[in-house]
């Protein structure tokens, strides 16, 4: 995992994935968040947390477009640098994370867009670099009473004997992402 003394510029971000276009992902269960069971894979702890955002074609409208852009990532600590602007199947890009006084790049590729009339998001999995192993999605959905959500599920588990280490503080991140996404994506909503 990339370590920076203070935030890198995109450019920098970029130069770091750009090798990884083919690279493997760094577990087994790719695809595992498109359908699969409400539970992780073995060894991994799954997080399933979401929210309602409100009521209208206009919320899921501006949901939609949250996730898009990847605006859902909490700005008081991440930004997401994308190597691909489109999002579809094989976009690369890193969630730039500060934190403990320096900052942080992890890579991921989208495995899957979901792009339907009443529901969109999209999963991702992590590459070489980033200092978990799993996968993540994101979900925004209406239903035939107009309510509109946000969901997310993902798995994951340390990767490497420094993320092992640091797992409590990894935990207090990924929480505080879960606290900070919902909250972000409901704003965006209003």
């Amino acid at each position: 995992m990339p370590f920076f003394a203070r935030p890198p510029s995109d450019e920098r971000v970029k130069a770091l994935l750009a090798p990884l276009r083919d690279a493997p992902f760094t577990y087994a269960e790719v695809g595992w968040t498109r359908e699969g069971p409400a539970r992780a894979p073995d060894g991994f702890v799954l997080d399933d947390y979401g929210t309602e955002l409100g009521r209208g074609l206009d919320v899921f409208a501006r949901a939609k477009r949250a996730l898009f852009d990847f605006a859902h990532y909490p700005p008081s600590f991440t930004r997401v640098v994308r190597l691909d602007d489109a999002l579809e199947e094989g976009a690369l890009f890193a969630t730039v994370a500060t934190h403990l006084g320096f900052a942080s790049a992890h890579p991921c590729r989208v495995i899957y867009v979901i792009d339907e009339p009443s529901r969109f998001g999209f999963g991702f999995g992590t590459l070489p670099g980033h200092s978990e192993r799993g996968e993540e999605r994101f979900t925004v959905s209406t239903d035939a009473h107009g309510r509109v959500s946000y969901d997310v599920r993902a798995f994951s588990r340390p990767r490497g004997a420094f993320t092992r280490l640091g797992a409590p503080v990894a935990r207090r991140l990924q929480l505080r992402f879960q606290r900070e996404t919902v909250a972000e994506m409901r704003r965006r909503c209003r």
